[in-house]
């Protein structure tokens, strides 16, 4: 079914609404540079072979050229608690501030914040897709912009940006919360998809648990700047940015290197 959406500023988004499953509903969120379209592939890939019914308001709107965050808390009517499972954010949209996410099961997947800018700068200044209308217009001017901002620069920048992006994320960590780390996750997919799996307490054969997790195990041989996976390799903000910007990563995100065991 065709669902029309409607943003605070009153842009359109058509959403196709599956029928329902027969499953609790559950949320999963990724960091922006987190290994994030990986993990919203394998979802989908996991929802394809159990008939799980998937929507994501994230990816649907950007195909349309509408960013997420413009949409208010009415959107909230379609996070109904059985049948689907939500994907595809990249933070905690503000329109679930006052929606009650305690009785759905929600994964999360994150990255070193120090990593995740370094591969931000790549992504926004060569390989990010550009959509089309107002959120392509916004891209565009930014990478633009990047051309002549150097990588350190931006970090700097952007640090505060994600800092907040990542601590927002701790209004749902409650017992039906999994987080899984990229450093954990990104050469042990088959690990990572049986314990994606045995949380959302759905049964799948072991070969194609196998399947999807071979799939998505894609390493680029060297490093290529231009491309949307330029280099898989944790640590890599060692090799691109100065040791006083370094420094001031460090400062900016210590309580989330610390929480999640990024200190050292």
């Amino acid at each position: 079914m065709e669902k029309i959406l409607y943003t605070r500023d009153n842009q359109k988004v058509s959403l196709e609404v599956p029928p329902p499953g027969d499953l609790p509903s559950f949320f999963v969120f990724a960091l922006h540079k987190s290994g994030s379209v990986m993990q919203d592939k394998i979802i989908e890939d996991i929802g394809f072979t159990l008939n799980i019914p998937l929507i994501s308001v994230a990816k649907t709107s950007f195909n349309q050229g509408v960013e997420e965050s413009a949409f208010g808390k009415e959107i909230c009517d379609l996070f109904v608690k059985t049948g689907y499972g939500f994907y595809g954010s990249r933070y905690l949209p503000a329109y679930l501030n006052d929606f009650d996410l305690s009785g759905f099961k929600k994964i999360l997947l994150i990255r070193d914040p120090r990593d995740i800018v370094v591969s931000h700068y790549f992504s926004m200044k060569n390989s990010h897709v550009i959509p089309p209308g107002k959120i392509g217009d916004t891209l565009s001017k930014n990478r633009q912009r990047l051309q002549d901002m150097d990588i350190d620069q931006y970090a700097i920048q952007q640090a505060p940006i994600f800092r907040k992006i990542i601590q927002r994320y701790s209004k749902i960590e409650d017992q039906l919360f999994k987080l899984f780390r990229y450093e954990d996750i990104v050469f042990h997919k088959r690990q990572w998809v049986g314990d994606i799996i045995t949380f959302l307490e759905v049964e799948l054969e072991e070969n194609k648990i196998e399947e999807i997790a071979k799939k998505h195990d894609i390493f680029p041989t060297k490093e290529n700047p231009a491309l949307h996976i330029r280099k898989v390799t944790p640590g890599d903000y060692k090799e691109k940015l100065q040791p006083a910007t370094i420094d001031q990563l460090n400062e900016c995100f210590k309580p989330i290197l610390i929480k999640y065991g990024y200190e050292n």
